[in-house]
């Protein structure tokens, strides 16, 4: 286990949990309930939107509704802080994509994760995304 105080959840994450035909579903949930998420969780605006945009498209408008929810009703119980997303935070991550031209499918909302992270010192990332894992980012630990 990842000693670890605070993780960045990542839409893929997210969309594996709340999608059990998902493959990585099951590896998800067992994540979700472990001891290794029982710490302060952040996600962004830009992981909403992504996330939501995905279950509406697999699961319909209600789960996603349902799905939006949820997220409001755990940052207002304070078990996960959603971050905003300003212009700062854009052109930094544009930036970060110029650096790391490869893998292609490394996007403006994997780059504002990063960017995210170390605004706030968050030093794990739940992600099943495998560009994560091919970017040389010091101090990044990625779930699972």
């Amino acid at each position: 286990m990842i000693d670890h105080k605070s993780v960045f959840i990542d839409s893929s994450a997210w969309i594996s949990y709340i999608v059990t035909t998902d493959i990585n579903h099951n590896k998800a949930t067992n994540i979700f309930f472990s001891q290794q998420l029982k710490s302060a969780l952040f996600i962004s605006i830009f992981i909403i939107s992504e996330t939501i945009t995905k279950i509406r498209k697999t699961l319909g408008q209600k789960s996603a509704t349902m799905l939006y929810r949820q997220f409001l009703k755990a940052e207002r119980k304070k078990r996960l802080t959603i971050l905003s997303i300003d212009r700062k935070i854009i052109e930094e991550a544009i930036l970060l994509l110029q650096k790391y031209p490869t893998p292609n499918t490394f996007s403006l909302t994997d780059a504002t994760n990063i960017i995210l992270m170390q605004k706030y010192n968050i030093p794990v990332l739940f992600s099943f995304d495998r560009d994560f894992k091919k970017l040389k980012i010091r101090h990044l630990s990625i779930l699972p």
